[in-house]
């Protein structure tokens, strides 16, 4: 089975693909608010008087210098300077609050682990304790601010807040996933029912993965586990709000160092429009006119807004103008077309 299909089987054991409804759900998201439940996604709790510090070293952001209330995008990654895994890090003030992929659950944490026995560093999963309803779409802050009783705000993203919601303590993290406006709600887990309901009942409608996955690939949003996988240099796929070149060491920072300060990726993750009687699943080839194979897909939908099939892929650097035209194959079968277009497909 591809990654592609075990990242969405696994996500749909916890998200439905729908209620029943996949364009009002995507309505939602687009136009007003919609409620998402991920809380199969991998949570650690970092804590103890080294923890910021073993961090920092470890991954490509600065993480060290994170404010209560602030977050950052970083990711792990190898000594290749490939992707280990991309988290979010919340500075909760108690602790750093770290939110992946739940497919690198246990890789995350037996890594970080191993620096346990240093002395002041404590490595907590909270992956079951905690859940994860993501709230998406343009009024998702004026819908959660009205809940809670207190002003939030969208930007700068992963910044985050202790608030009250219907009697549960909950952690608050603004983040888009799937270019507008979202926000995460990190909650016990056994309070999730009352607090999603009372996000339904504040005018959030239930929204399923199929919906979301139209939605982030119209704002062209790469998905780990699809898009970004430990084949992927952090730079190929565009994640430089991931990266400080000013932190210090961290492991693979010279692979990312000297793509940035002498040239740029060998292929980049692009937005294609494709001519085809079906999305082409992941992997499908991109041939250029010159007969040389460029390229492949990550991720494809038939995009709701456009009416048509849309697509993410890696290109060679040498064909990444927009415009250009590739040919599709599959086990050397032609599936179609593919064009570059500038993204997000839908503003």
């Amino acid at each position: 089975m591809s990654i592609q299909a075990v990242n969405s089987q696994i996500i749909h054991t916890i998200t439905p693909r729908d209620y029943g409804d996949v364009r009002a759900e995507y309505e939602a998201i687009r136009q007003s608010a919609a409620v998402i439940d991920l809380s199969l996604a991998a949570k650690l709790e970092v804590r103890g008087k080294n923890a910021v510090q073993f961090i920092n070293g470890l991954v490509t952001n600065d993480v060290k210098s994170l404010q209560s209330g602030q977050g950052v995008l970083a990711a792990f990654l190898n000594v290749q300077g490939k992707v280990v895994s991309l988290c979010r890090f919340y500075q909760t003030g108690a602790h750093l609050l770290v939110e992946y992929d739940v497919t690198n659950r246990e890789a995350i944490f037996k890594n970080l682990s191993r620096f346990v026995p240093a002395g002041e560093f404590f490595v907590k999963d909270v992956s079951d304790e905690l859940a994860l309803l993501s709230v998406q779409g343009p009024n998702a802050a004026e819908l959660l601010s009205a809940l809670i009783a207190q002003p939030i705000e969208a930007v700068p993203e992963y910044r985050n807040y202790h608030c009250e919601l219907g009697g549960t303590n909950v952690l608050i993290a603004s983040h888009s996933r799937a270019g507008s406006v979202g926000f995460d709600v990190f909650v016990p887990t056994d309070a999730k029912a009352t607090v999603r309901q009372i996000l339904l009942d504040g005018g959030a409608i239930p929204a399923g993965s199929e919906a979301l996955e139209v939605a982030r690939l119209e704002a062209a949003m790469p998905r780990e586990g699809v898009d970004i996988t430990e084949n992927n240099i952090l730079l190929e796929a565009g994640y430089s709000n991931a990266i400080s070149y000013t932190k210090g060491c961290y492991l693979g920072q010279e692979i990312i160092a000297r793509i940035h300060y002498r040239g740029q990726p060998a292929r980049q993750l692009r937005g294609l429009i494709i001519d085809a009687t079906e999305p082409p699943i992941k992997g499908t080839e991109l041939w250029a006119a010159d007969g040389k194979k460029v390229g492949e897909i990550t991720s494809s939908v038939h995009s709701l807004a456009l009416n048509r099939i849309i697509a993410l892929g890696y290109v060679h650097r040498y064909y990444l103008a927009i415009g250009t035209s590739f040919t599709l194959k599959r086990d050397d079968v032609e599936q179609g077309s593919a064009t570059i277009v500038e993204t997000p497909f839908v503003q």
